[in-house]
């Protein structure tokens, strides 16, 4: 989505978002909630500090495609990511031995 059409849809100037992403400002409360109903974003993870804490940029990016993944894919992600989890059980096992 462009910063200019998101900017409109949240009720600022494109400058003032612009600000937020590239200089780090902290947008007032108003803003920051329009900015998490338009692009649905995850409420907690931009306040429940200790979930701010854990998750790496990755992780947050992951949940985010997840929360937008069909439905129908899911099992797919899903047998995935018990794979990968797997893989990594059996690698710790074989360090231990």
């Amino acid at each position: 989505m462009a910063r200019k059409t998101l900017a409109e849809m949240v009720g600022i100037e494109w400058q003032y978002l612009a600000n937020i992403e590239n200089q780090g400002t902290i947008p007032s409360l108003p803003v920051m909630i329009q900015l998490i109903k338009v692009c649905g974003l995850p409420v907690e993870r931009y306040f429940n500090p200790e979930i701010m804490r854990e998750e790496s940029d990755q992780r947050q990016r992951v949940s985010h495609k997840l929360k937008l993944c069909p439905e129908q894919y899911l099992p797919i992600i899903e047998d995935a990511i018990d794979g990968a989890l797997k893989m990594e059980q059996t690698a710790k096992q074989k360090e231990d031995a």
